[in-house]
This record gives C-alpha cells, structure tokens and sequence, in this order.
C-alpha cells in the first residue's frame, strides 16, 4: 500500500476549498463534497496550514471542522507530487520474486514458461495462459521488477537477510552502498 503523504496539489486544493467556504468547513463536508480526506486535512494541521477544532451545536452531535490560519509564517510547504517517490506495487514485487525462484515446467500438467508461472502464483484470477502469458512479458519489461528482479539475485546469498527498500531508487542506491552494482 502506498504511503499516505500530502503533496503540495493537495494542500493548495483544500486551501482553495477553504477560502471558498469562508476559511471554514467540517470534515464531513470536505470529504463528501470535495474528496479531500480525513489524512490530508490532519496532515495539513500538523504542518501548521490549518486548525482543527469540534464544533459543539446546541442540538445535535459535535463534529471536526478545518479552519485556515492567516498567520502561517512557521508553516512548512509538503513536497510536490512529482518529488514524492512512487513505492514498488507489492504484486509487482512478488512476481518479480516468484519469477526467479520458479523452475520452468513442472507440477500442472503442461509446460509453462517461468513467467507465466510467476504471474499466474502471483495473479490468480487470470483468465487463461494466453491472456497470462501477454501479461506477464508486459510486466517482466517494466524498470522497478527488473530492478527487484536484480536485488533478489543479489541478495540472496547474504546473510543476515537485508531488508528491501520500498521505492527503486532506494533499491539502486542500497546495492551501490553494499557494493553490488
């Protein structure tokens, strides 16, 4: 799963929002109307954008609101979107890792190929060899499972078992640092 990180689109998105709704909303209505989610918004507080507070109706429940701060001189900006490092797809990863421990041929009756193996184990839905087997040459060619592809083949001999970084440039620059690239 992807980590949870406010970009500076999305701050400038729920700042818009907030200006539109005279620097006030609830978080219901932030969600619903907007789609700007409960993380942004606490994100973006702990940031020193904005201020959460509960407001209290004489009837009915309490509920979250946001509210813009004028003074945000102390307030840090988040990262654009584009410099956030995208993670490795967990499925991805795991096909990379099935696709080199298979054997070719084997226990299903018919000789399949080792990455049409892989993405079968790792995408049981897939309909039939054929749709499996585009598939899996179309994922075999992407940078970040050759590169996963590349650790797994690097690592595996050391012991202890080093930890995987989760984003390839992570990868790249640890097999620099262990002086295996």
């Amino acid at each position: 799963m992807r980590t949870l990180i406010l970009c500076r689109e999305r701050l400038d998105r729920l700042l818009a929002v907030l200006d539109r709704n005279n620097g006030t909303a609830s978080f219901r209505d932030l969600d619903r109307t907007y789609r700007l989610h409960a993380w942004e918004i606490e994100h973006a507080a702990q940031l020193g954008w904005i201020q959460i507070f509960i407001s209290k109706p004489s009837t009915g429940r309490p509920s979250r609101c946001a509210k813009k701060l004028s003074q945000n001189t102390v307030a840090k900006l988040p990262p654009y979107r584009e410099q956030i490092t995208p993670e490795i797809n967990y499925r991805h990863q795991r096909f990379a890792f099935e696709s080199i421990n298979i054997m070719p041929g084997g226990n299903l009756g018919f000789k399949l190929s080792t990455l049409v193996r892989a993405y079968m184990k790792t995408f049981p839905n897939a309909k039939s060899r054929k749709g499996a087997y585009a598939s899996a040459s179309r994922l075999a060619k992407r940078f970040e499972v050759k590169v996963v592809q590349l650790w797994y083949r690097r690592t595996m001999t050391m012991s202890p078992r080093e930890p995987m970084p989760n984003s390839v440039q992570g990868i790249i620059d640890r097999l620099r640092a262990l002086g295996l690239l």
